[in-house]
């Protein structure tokens, strides 16, 4: 029930003068009309919306004399006007949005509702129509959203271009490392497959179009096939079970999917010399409280000195920042039968 409604419930028709007195005070624009639907009260607020103040003015008249437009500014037809519609069948239209020209030419947004005023026993003697000028409040909300279109379309494009400037550095590497021999161009090959990786998470932040966000099952399965296919100098066989799916922020996914790439570089590198069939199995399950990814492959396992040696290099750096960035548990396992290694990466879900 609206502060009018209370009014009038309160004071009755029959205390006319106290009512349109307490009417004027309000600060949303009030409008009365008689049953026939003559204007008969504006109140100072309704003057100062509509920049006009006229009365004895029939449904009709009520679009011409006071100016009211459609929110797309085109004369407002009166028979679709809220206190026409409210005069005319009784209906109760609320928060209707409607603009007016004042005369001074300024447009103003106007936001109100309509309906009958009936008397103890039920029959319409009224109608009474509140509006409020959200012409400010309108404007801001356009204003925001076209801020927020910009700031979209420039996520956009700087996704698009980083994804870009990265690709073009991972090529470049590729390019630098066939010119090299030995241990400078396995090298610059990981460092190669490293940028892509990250070329890959900003082509599906502007793919998808979530700017901060990649749904990681799908993704963790392109970037697997993608390694293999670049790096795998003979066929490995990739098999992908997956459960569930699991949105990660860019802070989330870069870390993890590195990780990933790392194990991948390795098995293709170290385990599949003395292999017939080389093959890499990987299972993500994603849950509420935890993403698994479990990752194995059928090569000779990880020889303990290399093991050691690589405990110093960029791989295992990539693997410590997993766990320290995004508290990650990482179980890796190895022996004669292949490499194995379980990620568990707890989620708040609050995204």
């Amino acid at each position: 029930m609206t502060l009018v409604d209370e009014l009038v419930k309160t004071l009755g028709l029959t205390r006319q003068p106290l009512l349109l007195a307490a009417l004027d005070q309000l600060a949303e624009g009030v409008i009365v009309a008689d049953e026939q639907g003559k204007l008969v009260f504006v109140n100072t607020a309704a003057h100062a919306i509509h920049g006009v103040k006229a009365l004895d003015v029939a449904p009709e008249e009520y679009t011409e004399t006071y100016q009211l437009l459609t929110v797309d500014e085109e004369p407002y037809p009166f028979e679709d006007l809220p206190l026409a519609r409210a005069v005319m069948h009784g209906e109760t239209v609320e928060d209707a949005h409607w603009k007016i020209k004042r005369p001074d030419g300024t447009i103003v947004d106007a936001v109100g509702t309509a309906r009958p005023v009936l008397d103890s026993e039920g029959t319409q003697v009224a109608s009474v129509l509140t509006l409020t000028d959200k012409t400010a409040e309108l404007a801001a909300e356009k204003n925001l959203a076209a801020a927020l279109e910009m700031k979209e379309t420039l996520l956009y494009e700087v996704n698009h271009r980083v994804k870009n400037n990265l690709a073009l550095i991972s090529a470049m590497l590729r390019l630098q490392a066939k010119g090299l021999d030995g241990p400078g161009q396995e090298a610059l090959r990981d460092i190669s497959g490293r940028v892509n990786v990250l070329a890959d998470v900003h082509g599906r932040l502007y793919q998808t179009g979530g700017h901060n966000e990649i749904e990681v099952v799908s993704f963790l399965t392109t970037i697997l096939q993608d390694t293999i296919a670049s790096l795998a100098d003979e066929e490995v066989a990739l098999r992908i079970e997956h459960e569930g799916a699991e949105k990660l922020t860019i802070d989330q996914a870069v870390p993890l999917s590195l990780a990933i790439n790392e194990f991948t570089l390795n098995s293709i590198k170290h385990a599949f010399d003395e292999v017939e069939h080389p093959e890499i199995s990987v299972r993500i399950e994603a849950k509420p409280e935890k993403l698994v990814v479990r990752y194995a492959d059928n090569g000779c396992g990880l020889d303990p000195e290399k093991t050691q040696k690589k405990r110093r290099g960029i791989g295992q750096a990539l693997i410590t920042n997993l766990t320290s960035q995004l508290d990650a548990i990482v179980d890796q396992r190895t022996d004669a039968e292949g490499f194995a290694v379980d990620v568990t990466v707890p989620l708040k879900n609050d995204h």
